[in-house]
C-alpha cells in the first residue's frame, strides 16, 4: 500500500512502500519518463506551438513593414529602427505588467480580458484602416 508522497527540501518525492518496509526516491525525470508522451502533451505542446507561431509572425512582420513604412512616410533609418524597438520596448513592458495582473487575479480571466481586447482592436482596424 502507498502512502501520500511527502516531498523533501531536494526536490524529491519519496514514496514508502509499507508492504516491503522499504523506501524508494523517484525524481522529476523519473515521473516523466514513467509517464510518457502520448496525446495529452501533444496537445499541450500543439497549443504552446500556435502561440510561438504567432509571435514568430509578428517578429517577422517587422522586418518587412520597416522599410514599407520608411518609404511610405518618408523616415530616417533611425526613425524605422525606433518602430521596432517601441514594439520590443511595448512587449516587455506588457508581459512584466500583465504577468503580474494573472497572478493576483488569476491567468483564465486576465487571457481572456486581453483576447477580447485583441478582437475589439482588429475589428476597429478591420473597419477603420
Amino acid at each position: 500500500m502507498l502512502s501520500k508522497p511527502p516531498s523533501d527540501p531536494a526536490g524529491k518525492l519519496s514514496i514508502e512502500m509499507m508492504e516491503d518496509e522499504q523506501s524508494a526516491t523517484y525524481t522529476v525525470d523519473d515521473a516523466l519518463i514513467s509517464s510518457g508522451f502520448g496525446k495529452y502533451q501533444i496537445l499541450i505542446l500543439s497549443y504552446a506551438g500556435i502561440g510561438l507561431i504567432a509571435e514568430a509572425m509578428e517578429m517577422m512582420l517587422l522586418s518587412f513593414v520597416g522599410p514599407s513604412v520608411q518609404l511610405e512616410w518618408n523616415l530616417t533609418a533611425h526613425q524605422e529602427s525606433m518602430i521596432t524597438s517601441v514594439v520590443f520596448v511595448g512587449m516587455l513592458i506588457g508581459a512584466y505588467s500583465w504577468g503580474v495582473v494573472s497572478d493576483n487575479y488569476g491567468r483564465r480571466q486576465v487571457y481572456s480580458l486581453l483576447l477580447s481586447c485583441n478582437f475589439v482592436a482588429q475589428i476597429t482596424h478591420d473597419h477603420f484602416p
